[in-house]
């Protein structure tokens, strides 16, 4: 019931689980409104993170830990955003189910799903990360300086694609608009719960209001390093980044859970689905809005005539009062 399987037989899925028939094929549903707006808000999304992650990939930051966990999750998240945005809306226009296209659909789910688990796992790393930064004094920070970054590097990679080589895929239902681990052929549900999905999305939710939390609570009650002013911009952008993750994150990570286990009402689920969206792609709205750096480095990358100076304090690590401004108005 994985993708390895698929791919190491010959890219048949397995007939026991996988197998559809006359009588019990799932329908189709066209869902030309909601497919149009996945398409072309993912096509949207997608462009302007790839300029961003384009901008954050040839940045002198990348030097620090906390860019080099944001080069990791932008992997994930625009493999998110083409999943849960562009491929949705392709097939929800059309109102293609399950048994029309089982591989294409497959191996979607399979990509879409270590996506999000890769997106967990790196959100939360980064999260400590922006912590120790403004507080360099924790033991934790010892974990990740110097080469040992590539540690927590190589488990969010680990962890991404082990998700989704070596688990049960979602698949696509149009009459919902959304991606369920039970493709709707009529055999027992319980035999495509992902049990490894359940957990993942626990931790996510209690992790990410945890670490979130945590970090807006140290801003507002610091007092010591920057002056009012400083310290009244950072409070917004750090409050602002961590609602925008805390909420769409918390969201699609309930209403994911849920939805696999009891039968939610097709609005509640489309708000699981559009939660996952922007759950991903409010990473560069961020990005634009938020991080003067990445924008002065993309406003670059579009108008390369136009010299725009960025970075221009120098990096002596992760937690060097210029590595810490950016990272704190990052959305994980």
């Amino acid at each position: 019931m994985s993708l390895s399987y698929f791919i190491l037989n010959g890219f048949q899925l397995n007939p026991d689980y996988y197998e559809c028939n006359t009588t019990l094929r799932p329908v189709g549903l066209r869902r030309e409104f909601w497919g149009s707006y996945f398409f072309w808000t993912g096509i949207l999304i997608f462009v302007l993170y790839l300029i961003c992650f384009i901008a954050i990939a040839t940045h002198d930051l990348m030097k620090t830990p906390a860019y080099k966990i944001m080069f990791v999750l932008g992997v994930y998240d625009l493999s998110s955003v083409f999943m849960d945005s562009i491929v949705t809306g392709i097939l929800g226009f059309f109102g293609v189910a399950f048994c029309d296209c089982p591989r294409f659909i497959f191996v979607m789910g399979a990509i879409g799903y270590g996506s999000w688990m890769g997106c967990c796992i790196t959100s939360l790393i980064l999260a400590v990360i922006r912590i120790c930064d403004v507080r360099p004094k924790l033991k934790i920070r010892k974990l990740y300086v110097g080469r040992r970054i590539y540690f927590f590097v190589g488990l969010c990679w680990v962890y991404g694609i082990c998700a989704a080589l070596f688990t049960k895929p979602i698949t696509f239902s149009s009459f919902y608009m959304s991606w369920f681990f039970d493709p709707g052929l009529g055999k027992d549900p319980k035999l495509y719960r992902n049990i490894y999905h359940f957990f993942n999305n626990c931790s996510m939710a209690i992790g990410t209001v945890s670490l979130y939390g945590y970090l807006a609570y140290i801003f507002l009650n610091k007092t010591g390093d920057f002056n009012a002013t400083q310290l009244s911009r950072y409070q917004t952008r750090v409050l602002f980044q961590a609602f925008m993750f805390c909420i769409f994150h918390l969201i699609s990570s309930i209403m994911y859970t849920y939805m696999q286990y009891v039968s939610a009402p097709e609005f509640f689920i489309l708000i699981g689905q559009i939660a996952w969206q922007f759950g991903s792609g409010s990473v560069c709205m961020v990005y634009l809005t938020l991080n003067r750096s990445i924008r002065k480095a993309v406003f670059q990358k579009i108008y390369p005539q136009i010299l725009v100076k960025v970075g221009q304090a120098p990096v002596q690590g992760s937690s060097d009062s210029r590595a810490m401004e950016l990272s704190a108005v990052q959305v994980g």
